[in-house]
């Protein structure tokens, strides 16, 4: 039909260029924890191919990632749900359906799970003192692992006999630190015995925590963060209603003026040091039966690590839940990860844009001039502007009228997490803990492929096993002559060969050419196009371009 649509009308339509921001996604908040559970496996999947690639490619099941895959897929189609699920929520025709769409979100972390345990299941001895790190990115990573509490020792040293300190945790797992773990590569570190002599970086009280680079400090009566500094004089908190960054709003109902906060904050520092610290805010809140807030930092760097659990009580009214975020108020640029791409708040969003919410995939960053902030997310995309969500704004009494003007200059953002404001199709309630995780970290002027990277970081963790000698893998796949030009992922093929996707997150053209290290292909060829060049040759990728270059053996 669009075929015939453009021969016929083609050359008389506009162009116009820019993101339509969308009305549909927030029904995807009506089943919160499932949500989570579903874009957990989407990026579980998605780096566990490129690990394939790594260490076992013959290995790799082409249909089971298909079919993990198509539930991840199928759980997100919108339209899954039965008509009357909010009218006659407990009649079996609708708890039916909602069992049904439940299992894709199930059945593909199930799936995802399944994959990661056949690949490093047979590389993995529990007792053994050497721990390999891999990294799935194509760039040098550093970073926390966690490991389970395994094999006894109190430090790990690397390749080159430097003893870093290795922390037990109150649930038994040990985490250290690595640093340079080269790109679609890995490093091996022994478990010892010898205790370091590291002094610990983290200050603790009452009411803030600092690693050295950054220091966070939060209102007592209501656990939200009023000051996130790092080394210089700016913070990166700003304020919404008298609260800071992380702050709980409750909407009983339509109207978020009457949105409502918890109050009574009980501060329990759950580990501290020499690795990390992690701090619990626990508080009794509105719509939920408690709301526990962790905030995580690690030793040496400039990122703090937020995980928010609602304990949910199941309420059938209408009712939202958001996070609040609010800004320095100077920093009013605002871009969001969209994708393959990033659209910058106002400037990149078309007329008829929904501007109640947005979506974005990983990550919005606010900035002005030299100094800005990131802010990351994993399990809950959709964002707000300003404000949250107003329910009351209806068309003939009947129909949601979507917000349609955005609000220029705020520096006040939500995380939408969580409502039942849709009338069919979705959940009437939810009920039970859900979780929540974001990053926040501070940075000079934006730059879009610095953000890409940090976020990449925080989707797709290192990961470390414990492995016999033999199983440990040597040296990197490849790695790019340009570092501004990231590898997405890397899928192998039934005939051995690699499909490599390549993704230009900068602002500018990039061109490139592979360093291969293990991976030492014939030719390459524009998957794309079929064109064949020589594994030398140069590569060349608009601003935000993405292509993909199949490596024949």
């Amino acid at each position: 039909m669009f075929e015939v649509f453009e021969k016929k009308y083609g050359d008389k339509l506009p162009v116009v260029k820019g993101d339509i921001s969308p009305h549909w996604e927030d029904g995807a908040m009506s089943t919160a924890k499932e949500e989570g559970i579903n874009r957990n496996s989407g990026l579980k999947l998605q780096q566990l191919t490129t690990l394939y690639s790594m260490l076992n490619p013959r290995l790799y099941n082409s249909q089971t990632f298909y079919d993990a895959w198509r539930n991840v897929i199928l759980f997100h189609e919108h339209t899954w749900g039965a008509f009357n699920s909010i009218t006659a929520p407990d009649l079996p025709f609708v708890t039916d359906q909602w069992k049904v769409k439940r299992q894709f979100s199930l059945e593909g972390n199930s799936l995802a799970n399944q994959l990661e345990k056949d690949l490093l299941q047979p590389l993995t001895n529990p007792g053994s003192k050497k721990i390999e790190v891999f990294n799935t990115s194509s760039w040098a990573r550093s970073g926390v692992v966690t490991i389970p509490a395994t094999a006894e020792g109190n430090s790990v040293q690397d390749a080159r006999g430097n003893k870093i300190p290795l922390q037990k945790l109150e649930n038994g797992t040990m985490v250290f630190m690595t640093k340079n773990i080269p790109a679609l590569g890995s490093a091996v570190y022994t478990i010892i015995k010898n205790k370091t002599l590291a002094t610990t970086p983290f200050i603790v009280t009452n009411n803030s925590i600092s690693n050295g680079k950054i220091t966070l400090t939060w209102d007592n009566k209501t656990g939200s963060i009023t000051h996130f500094t790092d080394n210089g004089t700016t913070n990166y908190a700003g304020s919404y209603n008298n609260q800071g960054l992380n702050s709980y709003w409750y909407v009983p109902g339509s109207d978020p003026n009457e949105a409502k906060s918890n109050t009574d904050v009980q501060t329990k520092i759950l580990e501290n040091g020499p690795v990390m610290v992690k701090v619990l805010l626990t508080a009794e809140a509105p719509g939920a039966n408690k709301l526990e807030r962790i905030i995580t930092l690690y030793n040496d760097s400039d990122e703090a690590l937020l995980e928010n659990i609602v304990d949910k009580k199941p309420i059938r009214t209408k009712e939202s839940v958001h996070f609040g975020f609010p800004f320095n108020s100077g920093f009013k640029n605002i871009t969001a990860d969209a994708g393959y791409g990033i659209m910058k708040y106002l400037t990149d969003q078309l007329p008829g844009s929904n501007m109640d919410y947005w979506y974005s995939r990983r990550w919005v960053d606010a900035s002005s001039g030299q100094k800005g902030i990131q802010w990351m997310m994993i399990e809950t995309p959709l964002t707000e502007a300003a404000e949250m969500i107003d329910e009351r704004m209806l068309i003939d009494n009947s129909h949601k009228k979507w917000k349609d003007i955005g609000t220029t200059g705020t520096t006040n953002w939500f995380s939408y997490a969580m409502n039942n404001y849709w009338h069919t199709n979705y959940k009437a309630d939810q009920e039970g803990p859900v979780h929540y995780r974001y990053a926040l970290r501070p940075h000079d002027s934006f730059n879009s492929v610095e953000n890409e990277k940090y976020a990449a970081a925080f989707t797709q963790p290192l990961i470390a096993i414990p492995v016999n000698e033999k199983a440990e893998i040597k040296g990197s796949l490849f790695h790019m002559k340009n570092d501004k030009i990231v590898v997405t992922s890397i899928t192998p093929q039934d005939d051995q060969s690699f499909i490599i996707r390549l993704y230009n997150p900068d602002e500018k053209e990039q061109t490139t050419t592979f360093t291969w290290e293990r991976l030492k292909p014939s030719k390459l060829i524009y998957n794309k196009t079929g064109k064949e060049i020589s594994i030398n040759d140069s590569i060349s990728l608009n601003s935000m371009d993405v292509i993909e270059i199949k490596a024949i053996p």
